[in-house]
């Protein structure tokens, strides 16, 4: 429940729902595993990440010379990283069956890997779920509630919107480095929930940006597990070491294809929230 105090503290609102939802998540992981709970439980790390960082940058290095706000998101981030193997793989299976379609080609030796290394990472995610004390987040939201900061609503605004429009000032020095152009376009959109009138910001665009720089880091990930199969594991006399090579080929130009993109839209989005 939301007090009248907790209402005008927009990060604590925000924080409180995606504590709800990962909680959520993490209730019916427990029970039995399955994708969507665990993208869904992933979405709220990000989002949970996006509004703590915002709180570091408010509380500048104070708290963190004296150490009160170390590892504060350490077990939380733990989770987030094993789950993260589980989903990698099933992100590729998903993947390579859209290749194997059209043209349809056989890549079993690699498909099998992946499932076998899938239930591998099932495992692990399993015991993680079940090890991951829930502690961390009820801290935090306990310190957001006590920042005396975040009171004011009307200064605080005006705070969240300097924080953002400096990180859409560095956007264009991130092009190169399409991992941190990512990192940094998701802190934006996920701090726009914390702000009235954030249709400035052109959301939908920004989402758009954002469905590209996902799509281009999966075929990423396919592409450095399907080398690594290839050119570790498969016999070069096996037929299919030749059809991955190629297909390496076209998830390469896929990727490309995809930051191009990505790119031109995040100049467009730019130059639409400057002239607004």
């Amino acid at each position: 429940m939301y007090t009248r105090m907790d209402a005008a503290n927009p990060i604590l609102v925000q924080w409180k729902k995606e504590q709800k939802v990962f909680e959520k998540n993490l209730a019916l992981l427990r029970q039995k595993l399955n994708k969507e709970a665990i993208h869904d439980l992933r979405v709220a790390i990000k989002k949970l990440r996006a509004y703590f960082e915002f709180y570091l940058l408010l509380k500048k290095t104070e708290d963190l010379a004296s150490g009160s706000l170390d590892g504060s998101l350490h077990s939380t981030e733990e989770l987030f990283t094993t789950t993260g193997r589980q989903r990698d793989v099933e992100i590729c299976l998903e993947i390579i069956t859209e290749f194997k379609k059209s043209p349809p080609i056989s890549i079993n030796q690699f498909s099998l890997y992946l499932q076998t290394i899938l239930k591998i990472t099932k495992a692990w995610t399993n015991q993680e779920i079940h090890r991951y004390k829930n502690k961390e987040l009820k801290k935090i939201a306990f310190l957001l509630k006590q920042e005396p900061e975040f009171n004011n609503s009307i200064e605080l605004e005006q705070i969240i919107k300097s924080a953002i429009d400096e990180k859409v000032g560095k956007v264009s020095t991130h092009f190169k480095k399409p991992h941190l152009l990512r990192k940094n376009l998701k802190s934006v959109y996920y701090w726009l929930n914390l702000i009235n009138q954030s249709e400035k910001y052109q959301p939908p665009l920004l989402h758009n940006i954002l469905d590209d720089l996902g799509s281009w880091q999966d075929h990423d990930v396919l592409l450095v597990r399907m080398k690594h199969f290839r050119k570790d594991y498969l016999p070069k006399s096996f037929d299919e070491y030749g059809v991955l090579k190629e297909l390496e080929k076209n998830i390469q130009e896929r990727k490309s294809s995809l930051l191009r993109s990505a790119i031109n839209k995040t100049r467009k989005w730019l130059k639409a929230i400057t002239i607004a």
